[in-house]
């Protein structure tokens, strides 16, 4: 009896230790699960405050495209070599660069102005667009070329020679208008395009060619067309000769140019008249300002030229007489 007594205790001792951790268990479980919960609860808080920071950082943030190496002056700024970076809005320059890509290919070709390090956010004053301009590059201004009525800025064109036999060459090709004012066109020239154009316009003169502008359809995807105009060793024989022979027929071709400009003038509406007339008008005053201007200019360094020279003189007198 005392045995089974006993062994009745041991049970009853080990059921109520057991219960006993099972309910220390389910406590600290618990509690364990509260920490669990409050834990996750404050990391989801964290996240949620985090993706709210940035959020607000990415609206206050502009793209920008920074190089992965240094390029040097000249090099081409291909897809390859960027990165695409975020910069505050008041700290992003108002011309930075955002390439153009169609079908993952770049709409226009980029060249740098000058050595540029790594991770440089790039602005488009610091790259050529399309043409890399060399030392030789000058702004060509012509009023003989026969232009396309509705040429605007922007647009690129072939430079044409049309003779009388019917021989038509490319003389210049597809250069980038910079500006145009009724009759005169701008563009970019380098050493080789103005002895070209040279040769071409005293053989237009002596031949009675007409040399015409002629628009492309979309100049940013059609290629550049070959330039197949010769230009004849008799002509630069000539120009070596006489080179005012160049102005003579520059002259020249003016005057026919305005001739056909007139006569087109007269069937034309009034607005359009007008409006080529204003334009005609704005180029002379801009030329005129210019001349105005380096007159001006000419006239203050000989003044300064001349009392430069007489404070010399003053100077040097002054010497003579003390000795």
């Amino acid at each position: 009896m005392a045995i089974r007594l006993r062994k009745k205790k041991l049970i009853g001792y080990f059921v109520t230790g057991a219960m006993a951790m099972l309910i220390i268990c389910l406590i600290g479980g618990y509690f364990l699960y509260q920490k669990a919960q409050e834990r996750e609860i404050a990391l989801k808080q964290e996240y949620q405050a985090k993706m709210e920071e940035l959020q607000e950082v990415a609206s206050q943030s502009e793209i920008v495209y920074t190089l992965k190496e240094p390029v040097k002056k000249g090099d081409r700024i291909t897809p390859s070599l960027l990165q695409k970076a975020y910069s505050s809005k008041a700290g992003t320059p108002e011309d930075r660069f955002l390439i153009d890509l169609i079908d993952g290919k770049e709409k226009d070709k980029y060249y740098a102005k000058t050595d540029l390090m790594m991770s440089t956010p790039l602005t488009h004053s610091m790259l050529y667009k399309n043409e890399m301009i060399t030392n030789d590059i000058r702004e060509g201004e012509y009023s003989f070329i026969e232009l396309p009525t509705k040429l605007k800025v922007g647009e690129y064109v072939d430079i044409r020679i049309q003779f009388p036999t019917g021989d038509d060459f490319i003389v210049l090709s597809k250069k980038k208008v910079k500006d145009v004012k009724g009759v005169t066109v701008w563009f970019d020239t380098d050493e080789g395009d103005i002895m070209t154009m040279s040769s071409a316009i005293v053989d237009a003169y002596e031949h009675g060619a007409k040399i015409v502008a002629m628009s492309y359809v979309d100049g940013h995807m059609q290629e550049k067309a070959e330039m197949n105009y010769p230009v004849k060793l008799n002509v630069k024989e000539l120009i070596e000769r006489d080179p005012n022979i160049i102005n003579i027929a520059k002259l020249n071709l003016e005057k026919q140019n305005r001739a056909r400009v007139e006569e087109n003038l007269k069937i034309m509406d009034e607005a359009t008249r007008e409006k080529i007339k204003a334009g005609e008008a704005a180029t002379k005053n801009v030329v005129t300002q210019d001349q105005e201007k380096r007159s001006a200019e000419e006239r203050i360094n000989a003044l300064n030229e001349q009392q430069q020279q007489e404070q010399y003189d003053l100077v040097g007198g002054g010497e003579g007489g003390s000795n």
